[in-house]
């Protein structure tokens, strides 16, 4: 079957309802490459490897057992996917060294995904990890302060 952006984009909601979504991480071993590489992935920096994938969607749903990403839109040119998600989750066990809170939290992110031959071979995330730490508690936005006199 030829590739095309279409069955790229079907590969990457694939991923997202198979692995991100259905848990079966087992399914790494088929849909990413076995050089895979995560540049920023939140909580982790870069990611290496299928089976550091593995590892780091474990960690991820360790955190945030009902974790669950919703695409809200997806663009494809060549190798390429971008795609826009909302994530919501509620951070009930320990994330990033953060003791669970209980807290629901919903944040946004991009991920740019390079597709080769039917797997993923690279991605590249950025995701609202500000809002994150705001929602479940750790950092808190108050007003600003005054400007000192001199």
């Amino acid at each position: 079957m030829a590739v095309t952006t279409r069955t790229n984009k079907e590969h990457i909601e694939r991923f997202n309802r198979e692995v991100f979504n259905g848990r079966n991480y087992d399914r790494i071993d088929e849909l990413v490459t076995e050089d895979f590489v995560q540049h920023g992935a939140p909580g982790a920096g870069d990611i290496h490897g299928r089976e550091a994938m593995k590892e780091y969607m474990m960690m991820l749903h360790s955190g945030f057992s009902d974790l669950e990403s919703t695409v809200e839109a997806m663009v494809a040119e060549g190798d390429y996917v971008a795609t826009r998600y909302t994530y919501r989750g509620t951070h009930d066990g320990e994330y990033m060294g953060i003791p669970p809170t209980d807290r629901p939290a919903e944040i946004s992110g991009m991920v740019l995904s390079r597709v080769e031959d039917g797997k993923t071979a690279e991605t590249w995330v950025e995701a609202d990890m500000l809002g994150l730490l705001q929602q479940v508690g750790v950092v808190q936005m108050g007003e600003r302060s005054p400007e000192p006199n001199h």
